[in-house]
Protein backbone atom coordinates (compact mmCIF):
# COMPACT_ATOMS: atom_id res chain seq x y z
CA UNK A 1 0.00 0.00 0.00
CA UNK A 2 1.37 3.37 -0.98
CA UNK A 3 1.99 6.54 1.51
CA UNK A 4 -0.55 8.48 2.02
CA UNK A 5 0.99 12.14 1.50
CA UNK A 6 -0.47 15.05 3.30
CA UNK A 7 -0.37 18.76 2.01
CA UNK A 8 1.20 22.34 3.75
CA UNK A 9 -2.11 24.19 4.96
CA UNK A 10 -2.00 28.12 5.04
CA UNK A 11 -4.10 31.14 6.75
CA UNK A 12 -6.78 32.57 4.50
CA UNK A 13 -5.27 35.76 5.15
CA UNK A 14 -2.25 34.81 3.09
CA UNK A 15 -0.72 37.38 0.56
CA UNK A 16 -2.12 37.39 -3.25
CA UNK A 17 1.49 37.68 -4.11
CA UNK A 18 2.59 35.13 -1.81
CA UNK A 19 0.01 32.64 -2.54
CA UNK A 20 1.03 33.38 -6.15
CA UNK A 21 4.42 33.01 -5.55
CA UNK A 22 4.46 29.79 -3.44
CA UNK A 23 1.85 27.72 -4.70
CA UNK A 24 0.40 28.82 -7.74
CA UNK A 25 3.33 29.35 -9.41
CA UNK A 26 4.69 26.34 -8.23
CA UNK A 27 1.50 24.60 -9.23
CA UNK A 28 1.34 23.28 -5.74
CA UNK A 29 -1.98 22.14 -4.04
CA UNK A 30 -2.17 23.43 -0.79
CA UNK A 31 -5.16 23.36 2.46
CA UNK A 32 -6.49 26.70 3.39
CA UNK A 33 -7.29 27.09 6.98
CA UNK A 34 -10.30 29.01 6.92
CA UNK A 35 -13.21 30.40 4.08
CA UNK A 36 -12.43 33.18 1.74
CA UNK A 37 -12.02 36.36 4.29
CA UNK A 38 -13.27 39.26 1.21
CA UNK A 39 -15.92 41.28 3.26
CA UNK A 40 -18.71 40.13 0.32
CA UNK A 41 -18.30 36.72 0.81
CA UNK A 42 -21.88 35.45 2.45
CA UNK A 43 -21.22 31.79 1.33
CA UNK A 44 -22.21 30.69 5.47
CA UNK A 45 -25.85 31.75 5.05
CA UNK A 46 -26.36 29.03 2.32
CA UNK A 47 -26.10 26.29 4.71
CA UNK A 48 -29.64 27.20 5.91
CA UNK A 49 -31.42 25.25 3.50
CA UNK A 50 -34.41 27.12 3.82
CA UNK A 51 -32.42 30.50 3.21
CA UNK A 52 -31.01 29.02 -0.06
CA UNK A 53 -34.21 27.99 -1.21
CA UNK A 54 -35.85 31.38 -0.50
CA UNK A 55 -32.55 33.04 -2.60
CA UNK A 56 -32.65 30.71 -5.38
CA UNK A 57 -35.25 28.17 -5.18
CA UNK A 58 -36.86 29.79 -8.97
CA UNK A 59 -33.64 28.75 -10.77
CA UNK A 60 -33.72 25.79 -13.22
CA UNK A 61 -31.05 23.13 -12.00
CA UNK A 62 -29.49 19.82 -13.63
CA UNK A 63 -28.96 17.04 -11.01
CA UNK A 64 -27.14 13.83 -11.85
CA UNK A 65 -28.87 10.72 -10.20
CA UNK A 66 -26.13 7.94 -8.56
CA UNK A 67 -25.19 5.15 -10.61
CA UNK A 68 -27.67 2.28 -9.56
CA UNK A 69 -24.29 -0.41 -9.92
CA UNK A 70 -21.44 1.70 -9.27
CA UNK A 71 -23.00 3.50 -6.43
CA UNK A 72 -20.90 6.76 -7.59
CA UNK A 73 -21.42 10.23 -9.59
CA UNK A 74 -19.09 11.03 -12.09
CA UNK A 75 -20.77 8.85 -14.75
CA UNK A 76 -22.80 8.59 -17.42
CA UNK A 77 -25.82 8.80 -16.07
CA UNK A 78 -28.28 11.62 -17.94
CA UNK A 79 -29.11 14.39 -15.40
CA UNK A 80 -32.41 15.58 -14.53
CA UNK A 81 -33.77 19.42 -14.82
CA UNK A 82 -35.75 20.52 -11.81
CA UNK A 83 -36.21 23.57 -9.97
CA UNK A 84 -33.41 24.47 -7.15
CA UNK A 85 -36.23 24.66 -4.99
CA UNK A 86 -37.75 20.58 -5.84
CA UNK A 87 -33.88 19.82 -5.83
CA UNK A 88 -33.42 20.86 -2.30
CA UNK A 89 -36.90 19.08 -0.80
CA UNK A 90 -35.22 16.18 -2.50
CA UNK A 91 -32.45 16.08 -0.21
CA UNK A 92 -35.03 16.57 2.91
CA UNK A 93 -36.33 13.17 2.26
CA UNK A 94 -35.67 9.95 4.89
CA UNK A 95 -34.63 7.59 2.24
CA UNK A 96 -32.11 8.25 -0.71
CA UNK A 97 -30.76 7.67 -3.18
CA UNK A 98 -30.22 11.49 -3.74
CA UNK A 99 -28.74 13.45 -6.53
CA UNK A 100 -26.08 15.70 -6.76
CA UNK A 101 -26.17 19.45 -8.18
CA UNK A 102 -22.93 19.59 -10.07
CA UNK A 103 -21.55 21.62 -12.99
CA UNK A 104 -24.46 23.42 -14.82
CA UNK A 105 -24.94 23.71 -18.79
CA UNK A 106 -27.84 24.97 -21.19
CA UNK A 107 -29.86 22.87 -22.52
CA UNK A 108 -30.99 25.09 -24.82
CA UNK A 109 -27.83 25.93 -26.20
CA UNK A 110 -25.39 22.77 -24.91
CA UNK A 111 -22.10 24.47 -26.32
CA UNK A 112 -22.72 27.58 -24.09
CA UNK A 113 -21.37 28.11 -20.63
CA UNK A 114 -22.21 31.02 -18.08
CA UNK A 115 -19.32 32.15 -15.99
CA UNK A 116 -22.47 32.32 -12.99
CA UNK A 117 -24.30 29.45 -14.10
CA UNK A 118 -27.82 28.48 -12.03
CA UNK A 119 -27.80 28.52 -8.85
CA UNK A 120 -25.11 30.78 -8.68
CA UNK A 121 -26.34 33.53 -10.77
CA UNK A 122 -29.23 33.99 -7.48
CA UNK A 123 -26.57 34.51 -5.60
CA UNK A 124 -24.31 36.80 -7.21
CA UNK A 125 -24.81 39.55 -4.83
CA UNK A 126 -23.29 36.84 -2.02
CA UNK A 127 -19.29 36.44 -3.20
CA UNK A 128 -16.69 37.93 -4.50
CA UNK A 129 -16.18 37.95 -8.22
CA UNK A 130 -12.20 37.24 -7.99
CA UNK A 131 -11.45 36.66 -4.19
CA UNK A 132 -8.52 38.61 -2.69
CA UNK A 133 -6.13 36.08 -2.63
CA UNK A 134 -6.33 34.60 -6.25
CA UNK A 135 -4.49 37.81 -7.17
CA UNK A 136 -4.59 38.51 -11.04
CA UNK A 137 -5.64 35.36 -12.25
CA UNK A 138 -8.68 35.26 -15.11
CA UNK A 139 -12.04 33.91 -13.76
CA UNK A 140 -13.56 30.76 -15.57
CA UNK A 141 -16.30 29.51 -14.12
CA UNK A 142 -18.00 28.79 -10.46
CA UNK A 143 -19.93 26.51 -8.78
CA UNK A 144 -22.14 25.16 -6.12
CA UNK A 145 -22.14 21.65 -5.02
CA UNK A 146 -24.81 20.40 -3.05
CA UNK A 147 -25.66 16.94 -2.14
CA UNK A 148 -26.62 14.32 0.08
CA UNK A 149 -24.64 11.02 1.40
CA UNK A 150 -24.25 9.47 5.10
CA UNK A 151 -21.80 6.94 4.07
CA UNK A 152 -20.22 9.01 1.68
CA UNK A 153 -20.51 9.16 -2.62
CA UNK A 154 -17.02 9.04 -5.12
CA UNK A 155 -16.87 11.54 -7.83
CA UNK A 156 -14.51 9.36 -10.03
CA UNK A 157 -10.83 9.81 -10.10
CA UNK A 158 -10.41 12.70 -12.91
CA UNK A 159 -8.62 15.90 -13.44
CA UNK A 160 -9.84 19.50 -14.44
CA UNK A 161 -8.88 21.83 -17.16
CA UNK A 162 -8.37 24.97 -14.67
CA UNK A 163 -6.81 26.15 -11.46
CA UNK A 164 -9.34 25.29 -8.69
CA UNK A 165 -10.34 27.05 -5.16
CA UNK A 166 -12.62 24.65 -3.79
CA UNK A 167 -14.49 26.27 -0.26
CA UNK A 168 -16.43 23.66 1.57
CA UNK A 169 -19.08 24.81 3.15
CA UNK A 170 -20.61 21.99 4.90
CA UNK A 171 -20.02 18.21 5.42
CA UNK A 172 -16.77 16.20 4.68
CA UNK A 173 -14.05 16.09 1.60
CA UNK A 174 -11.66 13.35 0.96
CA UNK A 175 -9.38 14.09 -1.80
CA UNK A 176 -7.14 11.84 -3.41
CA UNK A 177 -4.38 13.56 -5.39
CA UNK A 178 -2.11 12.95 -8.13
CA UNK A 179 -0.10 15.36 -9.91
CA UNK A 180 -0.71 15.83 -13.92
CA UNK A 181 2.83 14.03 -14.52
CA UNK A 182 0.88 10.94 -13.62
CA UNK A 183 -1.38 11.07 -16.49
CA UNK A 184 0.23 7.86 -17.84
CA UNK A 185 -0.35 5.55 -14.83
CA UNK A 186 -4.08 7.07 -14.73
CA UNK A 187 -5.30 5.85 -18.06
CA UNK A 188 -7.54 8.68 -18.87
CA UNK A 189 -10.77 7.77 -21.55
CA UNK A 190 -8.98 10.78 -23.62
CA UNK A 191 -5.52 10.39 -25.77
CA UNK A 192 -2.98 12.45 -24.66
CA UNK A 193 -1.69 15.80 -26.65
CA UNK A 194 0.47 17.33 -24.62
CA UNK A 195 0.93 18.13 -20.87
CA UNK A 196 2.28 21.64 -20.91
CA UNK A 197 5.34 22.88 -18.41
CA UNK A 198 2.17 24.34 -16.11
CA UNK A 199 1.06 20.99 -15.78
CA UNK A 200 -2.06 21.46 -17.94
CA UNK A 201 -3.35 18.34 -19.73
CA UNK A 202 -4.42 18.44 -23.51
CA UNK A 203 -5.81 15.97 -25.48
CA UNK A 204 -6.38 15.30 -29.12
CA UNK A 205 -9.84 15.82 -29.18
CA UNK A 206 -8.97 18.83 -27.34
CA UNK A 207 -6.13 20.83 -27.90
CA UNK A 208 -5.88 23.72 -25.68
CA UNK A 209 -2.61 26.11 -25.20
CA UNK A 210 -1.10 25.91 -21.36
CA UNK A 211 -3.34 29.31 -20.97
CA UNK A 212 -6.51 27.10 -21.85
CA UNK A 213 -7.27 28.82 -25.07
CA UNK A 214 -7.57 26.78 -28.08
CA UNK A 215 -4.80 28.52 -30.91
CA UNK A 216 -8.30 29.32 -32.78
CA UNK A 217 -9.81 31.11 -29.79
CA UNK A 218 -6.55 33.14 -29.27
CA UNK A 219 -5.92 33.46 -32.67
CA UNK A 220 -9.22 35.34 -33.01
CA UNK A 221 -8.29 37.43 -29.54
CA UNK A 222 -4.83 38.46 -31.62
CA UNK A 223 -6.82 39.48 -34.56
CA UNK A 224 -9.34 41.87 -33.14
CA UNK A 225 -6.52 42.86 -30.49
CA UNK A 226 -4.43 44.20 -33.10
CA UNK A 227 -7.66 45.54 -35.36
CA UNK A 228 -8.25 47.73 -32.03
CA UNK A 229 -4.65 48.73 -32.21
CA UNK A 230 -4.59 49.63 -35.62
CA UNK A 231 -7.81 52.25 -35.55
CA UNK A 232 -6.33 53.92 -32.31
CA UNK A 233 -3.39 54.36 -34.35
CA UNK A 234 -5.74 55.80 -37.04
CA UNK A 235 -7.51 57.93 -34.81
CA UNK A 236 -4.13 58.95 -33.21
CA UNK A 237 -3.22 60.63 -36.89
CA UNK A 238 -6.38 62.25 -37.78
CA UNK A 239 -5.56 65.39 -38.55
CA UNK A 240 -1.97 65.67 -38.58
CA UNK A 241 0.07 65.63 -41.96
CA UNK A 242 1.05 62.05 -42.09
CA UNK A 243 -0.18 58.93 -39.76
CA UNK A 244 2.96 57.20 -38.01
CA UNK A 245 3.46 54.74 -41.32
CA UNK A 246 6.17 52.59 -39.38
CA UNK A 247 4.03 51.56 -36.76
CA UNK A 248 0.81 51.21 -39.10
CA UNK A 249 2.59 49.00 -41.81
CA UNK A 250 4.13 46.94 -38.90
CA UNK A 251 0.79 46.51 -36.95
CA UNK A 252 -0.95 45.83 -40.74
CA UNK A 253 1.70 43.03 -41.25
CA UNK A 254 0.89 41.39 -37.98
CA UNK A 255 -2.87 41.74 -38.77
CA UNK A 256 -2.39 40.05 -41.76
CA UNK A 257 -0.47 37.24 -40.19
CA UNK A 258 -3.37 36.43 -37.77
CA UNK A 259 -5.63 36.39 -39.94
CA UNK A 260 -3.85 33.70 -42.12
CA UNK A 261 -3.34 31.99 -38.65
CA UNK A 262 -7.07 32.00 -38.26
CA UNK A 263 -8.00 31.06 -41.49
CA UNK A 264 -5.12 27.99 -41.60
CA UNK A 265 -6.45 26.64 -37.92
CA UNK A 266 -10.11 26.84 -38.98
CA UNK A 267 -9.59 24.59 -42.34
CA UNK A 268 -7.30 22.37 -39.88
CA UNK A 269 -9.91 21.90 -37.20
CA UNK A 270 -12.86 21.52 -39.87
CA UNK A 271 -14.33 18.21 -38.57
CA UNK A 272 -12.65 17.87 -35.15
CA UNK A 273 -15.45 19.49 -33.54
CA UNK A 274 -13.66 22.15 -30.79
CA UNK A 275 -15.92 24.72 -29.82
CA UNK A 276 -14.77 28.34 -31.54
CA UNK A 277 -15.00 29.67 -28.17
CA UNK A 278 -13.67 33.08 -28.31
CA UNK A 279 -16.22 34.48 -29.36
CA UNK A 280 -18.35 33.77 -26.40
CA UNK A 281 -15.29 34.15 -23.91
CA UNK A 282 -16.20 37.71 -23.70
CA UNK A 283 -19.88 37.67 -24.42
CA UNK A 284 -20.52 39.82 -27.18
CA UNK A 285 -18.73 42.65 -26.88
CA UNK A 286 -18.19 43.75 -30.67
CA UNK A 287 -17.93 47.24 -30.77
CA UNK A 288 -13.79 47.84 -30.10
CA UNK A 289 -14.09 51.76 -29.62
CA UNK A 290 -16.00 50.79 -26.30
CA UNK A 291 -12.96 48.55 -24.67
CA UNK A 292 -11.10 50.71 -22.14
CA UNK A 293 -7.45 48.93 -22.54
CA UNK A 294 -6.61 50.26 -18.86
CA UNK A 295 -9.54 48.45 -17.10
CA UNK A 296 -8.73 45.29 -14.87
CA UNK A 297 -11.62 43.42 -16.34
CA UNK A 298 -12.00 39.80 -14.82
CA UNK A 299 -8.57 38.92 -14.02
CA UNK A 300 -8.10 40.74 -10.46
CA UNK A 301 -8.56 44.58 -9.64
CA UNK A 302 -7.85 47.72 -10.46
CA UNK A 303 -7.25 50.82 -7.83
CA UNK A 304 -10.36 52.24 -8.44
CA UNK A 305 -12.15 49.18 -7.01
CA UNK A 306 -10.13 48.19 -4.49
CA UNK A 307 -12.07 49.41 -1.48
CA UNK A 308 -15.41 48.86 -3.39
CA UNK A 309 -17.77 45.87 -3.20
CA UNK A 310 -17.90 43.49 -5.87
CA UNK A 311 -18.33 44.29 -9.54
CA UNK A 312 -21.87 45.06 -10.36
CA UNK A 313 -22.77 42.70 -12.91
CA UNK A 314 -26.80 42.36 -13.21
CA UNK A 315 -28.13 39.28 -11.70
CA UNK A 316 -30.55 38.70 -14.58
CA UNK A 317 -27.24 38.89 -17.70
CA UNK A 318 -25.81 35.56 -18.17
CA UNK A 319 -22.57 35.69 -19.74
CA UNK A 320 -21.96 33.66 -22.39
CA UNK A 321 -19.05 31.58 -22.84
CA UNK A 322 -17.09 29.40 -24.46
CA UNK A 323 -18.10 25.80 -23.12
CA UNK A 324 -14.81 25.47 -21.78
CA UNK A 325 -11.64 22.94 -21.72
CA UNK A 326 -12.58 18.94 -21.60
CA UNK A 327 -15.57 19.92 -23.56
CA UNK A 328 -16.12 19.57 -27.54
CA UNK A 329 -18.62 20.16 -29.73
CA UNK A 330 -19.74 16.32 -29.61
CA UNK A 331 -22.23 15.41 -27.67
CA UNK A 332 -21.30 12.04 -27.43
CA UNK A 333 -17.87 13.21 -25.74
CA UNK A 334 -19.53 15.24 -22.63
CA UNK A 335 -16.92 16.85 -19.93
CA UNK A 336 -16.60 17.93 -16.51
CA UNK A 337 -15.20 19.24 -14.02
CA UNK A 338 -13.92 18.39 -10.31
CA UNK A 339 -16.60 17.55 -8.51
CA UNK A 340 -18.81 17.85 -11.66
CA UNK A 341 -17.80 15.32 -13.01
CA UNK A 342 -21.29 13.82 -14.67
CA UNK A 343 -22.76 16.67 -16.47
CA UNK A 344 -24.49 15.13 -19.71
CA UNK A 345 -27.05 16.65 -21.26
CA UNK A 346 -30.36 14.95 -22.38
CA UNK A 347 -30.79 14.01 -26.47
CA UNK A 348 -34.46 14.49 -25.17
CA UNK A 349 -36.85 16.80 -24.42
CA UNK A 350 -38.79 14.40 -22.26
CA UNK A 351 -37.54 15.06 -18.63
CA UNK A 352 -37.27 11.60 -16.35
CA UNK A 353 -37.71 11.60 -12.73
CA UNK A 354 -35.88 12.57 -9.82
CA UNK A 355 -33.23 9.70 -9.27
CA UNK A 356 -33.83 8.02 -12.33
CA UNK A 357 -30.98 7.36 -14.65
CA UNK A 358 -30.12 7.13 -18.42
CA UNK A 359 -27.10 6.16 -19.87
CA UNK A 360 -24.72 7.95 -22.58
CA UNK A 361 -22.05 5.54 -24.33
CA UNK A 362 -18.80 7.82 -23.68
CA UNK A 363 -16.69 9.49 -20.83
CA UNK A 364 -14.95 12.57 -20.90
CA UNK A 365 -11.34 12.40 -21.75
CA UNK A 366 -10.10 14.06 -18.58
CA UNK A 367 -12.01 10.89 -16.33
CA UNK A 368 -10.01 7.52 -15.67
CA UNK A 369 -10.68 4.49 -16.31
CA UNK A 370 -9.57 2.99 -13.29
CA UNK A 371 -12.76 2.11 -11.06
CA UNK A 372 -13.57 4.43 -7.56
CA UNK A 373 -13.50 1.22 -5.69
CA UNK A 374 -10.23 -0.22 -7.07
CA UNK A 375 -8.41 2.74 -6.02
CA UNK A 376 -9.88 2.90 -3.30
CA UNK A 377 -8.57 -0.28 -1.75
CA UNK A 378 -5.42 -0.09 -3.59
CA UNK A 379 -4.72 2.62 -1.33
CA UNK A 380 -6.56 1.11 2.03
CA UNK A 381 -9.33 3.73 2.29
CA UNK A 382 -12.93 3.28 2.94
CA UNK A 383 -14.82 3.05 0.13
CA UNK A 384 -18.56 2.56 -0.87
CA UNK A 385 -17.88 2.74 -4.58
CA UNK A 386 -18.12 -1.17 -6.25
CA UNK A 387 -16.31 -2.70 -8.53
CA UNK A 388 -17.66 -3.39 -11.80
CA UNK A 389 -18.56 -7.47 -12.99
CA UNK A 390 -15.26 -7.57 -15.72
CA UNK A 391 -13.24 -6.37 -13.06
CA UNK A 392 -9.50 -7.54 -13.22
CA UNK A 393 -6.65 -5.60 -11.34
CA UNK A 394 -4.26 -6.66 -14.49
CA UNK A 395 -5.92 -3.84 -16.37
CA UNK A 396 -4.43 -1.10 -14.71
CA UNK A 397 -0.61 -1.90 -13.83
CA UNK A 398 0.29 1.36 -13.59
CA UNK A 399 -1.70 2.55 -10.71
CA UNK A 400 1.18 0.50 -9.09
CA UNK A 401 3.81 2.57 -10.41
CA UNK A 402 2.36 6.14 -9.39
CA UNK A 403 4.15 8.40 -7.02
CA UNK A 404 2.39 8.76 -3.34
CA UNK A 405 -0.63 10.73 -3.69
CA UNK A 406 -1.86 12.89 -1.44
CA UNK A 407 -4.77 11.78 0.94
CA UNK A 408 -6.64 15.33 2.06
CA UNK A 409 -9.37 15.21 4.75
CA UNK A 410 -10.89 18.96 4.35
CA UNK A 411 -13.60 19.78 7.05
CA UNK A 412 -16.42 22.38 6.19
CA UNK A 413 -14.54 26.53 6.74
CA UNK A 414 -11.57 25.18 5.31
CA UNK A 415 -10.57 25.59 1.58
CA UNK A 416 -8.53 23.59 -0.88
CA UNK A 417 -6.32 25.43 -3.85
CA UNK A 418 -5.39 22.70 -6.97
CA UNK A 419 -3.75 23.56 -9.94
CA UNK A 420 -5.12 22.86 -13.47
CA UNK A 421 -4.98 18.76 -14.64
CA UNK A 422 -4.36 17.57 -10.56
CA UNK A 423 -5.74 14.45 -10.61
CA UNK A 424 -8.58 13.79 -8.13
CA UNK A 425 -11.28 11.36 -6.66
CA UNK A 426 -13.79 12.95 -4.39
CA UNK A 427 -15.52 11.38 -1.23
CA UNK A 428 -18.39 13.45 -0.32
CA UNK A 429 -19.33 12.85 3.11
CA UNK A 430 -22.57 14.59 4.81
CA UNK A 431 -22.81 15.89 8.17
CA UNK A 432 -25.69 17.78 10.22
CA UNK A 433 -29.32 17.16 11.51
CA UNK A 434 -31.28 14.64 10.04
CA UNK A 435 -34.10 15.84 11.68
CA UNK A 436 -34.42 19.81 9.76
CA UNK A 437 -33.30 17.83 6.55
CA UNK A 438 -30.04 19.88 6.77
CA UNK A 439 -27.60 17.11 6.68
CA UNK A 440 -26.04 17.79 3.35
CA UNK A 441 -22.41 18.34 1.98
CA UNK A 442 -22.08 21.74 0.04
CA UNK A 443 -19.12 23.23 -1.65
CA UNK A 444 -18.84 26.47 -3.67
CA UNK A 445 -15.60 26.66 -6.32
CA UNK A 446 -14.05 29.25 -8.67
CA UNK A 447 -12.11 27.79 -11.76
CA UNK A 448 -9.22 30.25 -13.36
CA UNK A 449 -7.57 29.78 -16.62
CA UNK A 450 -4.30 28.36 -15.35
CA UNK A 451 -1.52 31.05 -15.70
CA UNK A 452 1.18 29.80 -17.97
CA UNK A 453 3.76 32.97 -17.01
CA UNK A 454 4.28 31.56 -13.46
CA UNK A 455 7.44 34.02 -12.87
CA UNK A 456 4.76 36.97 -12.95
CA UNK A 457 2.07 38.05 -10.41
CA UNK A 458 0.96 41.24 -12.48
CA UNK A 459 0.40 39.37 -15.56
CA UNK A 460 0.35 35.37 -15.23
CA UNK A 461 -0.62 34.80 -19.07
CA UNK A 462 2.33 35.03 -21.43
CA UNK A 463 0.50 35.81 -24.49
CA UNK A 464 -0.33 39.39 -23.32
CA UNK A 465 -1.84 40.79 -26.39
CA UNK A 466 -4.65 38.12 -26.52
CA UNK A 467 -5.02 38.49 -22.49
CA UNK A 468 -4.95 42.24 -22.36
CA UNK A 469 -7.36 42.42 -24.96
CA UNK A 470 -9.90 39.73 -23.19
CA UNK A 471 -9.40 41.77 -20.20
CA UNK A 472 -9.96 44.87 -21.52
CA UNK A 473 -13.26 43.49 -23.31
CA UNK A 474 -14.12 42.69 -20.14
CA UNK A 475 -13.43 45.50 -18.35
CA UNK A 476 -15.89 46.97 -20.64
CA UNK A 477 -18.75 44.28 -20.63
CA UNK A 478 -18.75 44.44 -16.63
CA UNK A 479 -18.48 48.45 -17.50
CA UNK A 480 -21.57 48.69 -19.17
CA UNK A 481 -23.58 46.23 -16.82
CA UNK A 482 -22.94 49.11 -14.03
CA UNK A 483 -24.45 51.57 -15.85
CA UNK A 484 -27.87 49.04 -16.40
CA UNK A 485 -27.96 48.28 -12.52
CA UNK A 486 -27.58 52.16 -11.60
CA UNK A 487 -30.47 53.11 -12.83
CA UNK A 488 -32.38 50.63 -10.39
CA UNK A 489 -32.62 51.60 -7.24
CA UNK A 490 -33.34 48.70 -5.12
CA UNK A 491 -29.86 46.89 -6.89
CA UNK A 492 -28.19 50.32 -5.93
CA UNK A 493 -29.50 50.37 -2.63
CA UNK A 494 -28.32 46.51 -1.82
CA UNK A 495 -24.64 47.51 -3.22
CA UNK A 496 -24.16 50.48 -1.17
CA UNK A 497 -24.61 47.62 1.57
CA UNK A 498 -22.09 45.48 0.09
CA UNK A 499 -19.15 48.30 0.01
CA UNK A 500 -16.52 49.08 2.19
CA UNK A 501 -14.74 45.54 2.10
CA UNK A 502 -11.60 45.25 0.66
CA UNK A 503 -12.32 41.97 -1.08
CA UNK A 504 -13.40 43.85 -4.66
CA UNK A 505 -14.43 41.86 -7.05
CA UNK A 506 -13.44 41.86 -10.93
CA UNK A 507 -14.83 38.53 -12.37
CA UNK A 508 -11.88 37.05 -13.75
CA UNK A 509 -13.36 34.55 -16.35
Amino acid sequence: MPKHLQLERISPDTSAEKFFSEYVSQRKPVIVSGLLDDASFQGRKWTNLDYLAQKAGDVEVMVEPIHPTANQYGTDVERISVTFRDFIASLRKKEGPYPYLTTQYSDDEPDAETIFPPPTNALRDEFPIVPRIMGNLFLQQVNLWLGKSKDGSSSGLHHDFHDNMYCLLKGRKRFVLFPPKEVGNLYPYGVLDTLHPNGLIAYEDIPVRADGLSQRAAAKARVQALERKIHALKAKGKGKAKAPSKDLKRLMDAHDAALDELAELALDEDGIGEEDDFDTLMGGLDDLDNVDAGGAGLSGHDEDDEEDGEGGVSDEDEWEEWKGIGHTDDESEPSNHEGADEDNESDEDEEAPLGEQATRPTEPSSFSRIPTAHLHRYLGIATTAALPPSFSTSDFPGLTKTTDPYVVELSEGEMLYLPASWWHEVTSTSVGDSEDGNDVHMAFNYWFYPPDALDNFESPYRDTLVWDFLQAKAAAEQGSREVEEQSCPRKRARESMDTGGEGSKKARR
